[in-house]
């Protein structure tokens, strides 16, 4: 995995058309202990942390399945929960229209030869960026020991030899 990315992503072929395998998706998740749980739906599986053993910052893991020549291609994103995934892009797009909005006022004030207080609002929305930016890193740090749970259980579920994304 690359633990730079905000939402890794991994890729894996197999020797399986994807009936099958979401037939051992389903069979594992079916006789599961209580390490992992999940849903499917027709070629996506989402696999999650359960309730009981879930914080804040805990992943989930989407899996498609797509038909190849030899195979099944299987793709997965892992990811925070989606109400913290749109908490963020909320802060992201409220950081955006304060900079173009800040921006655009303290400039034009600047250019009038007027008082331009409104030019603090680029370093101030820069500042929240990088603060948002690091927010998501520190979450994905809490949750890296559970991602690594949800990529191990596919990797089982698909007899898939350790090996990274």
């Amino acid at each position: 995995m690359k633990w730079k990315r905000v939402r890794p992503r991994c890729r894996y072929i197999v020797d399986l058309p994807p009936v099958e395998v979401m037939k051992l998706i389903e069979s594992q998740l079916r006789k599961s202990n209580d390490e992992v749980t999940g849903s499917i739906l027709q070629h996506h599986a989402y696999l999650t942390i359960p309730e009981k053993n879930q914080h804040y910052w805990s992943p989930e893991f989407h899996i498609t399945i797509e038909e190849t020549e030899t195979g099944s291609l299987v793709r997965g994103v892992i990811g925070p929960k989606p109400k913290v995934w749109t908490m963020f892009m909320f802060f992201y797009s409220a950081v955006v229209v304060l900079l173009a909005f800040g921006s655009a006022m303290g400039v034009s004030q600047w250019m009038l030869k007027m008082s331009a207080p409104w030019l603090w609002s680029i370093p101030v929305a820069l500042l929240m960026y990088l603060g948002i930016y690091l927010a998501a890193l520190y979450g994905q740090h809490l949750g890296h020991e559970q991602t690594i749970l949800l990529q191990d259980y596919l990797k089982k579920c698909l007899d898939i030899p350790d090996q990274s994304c």
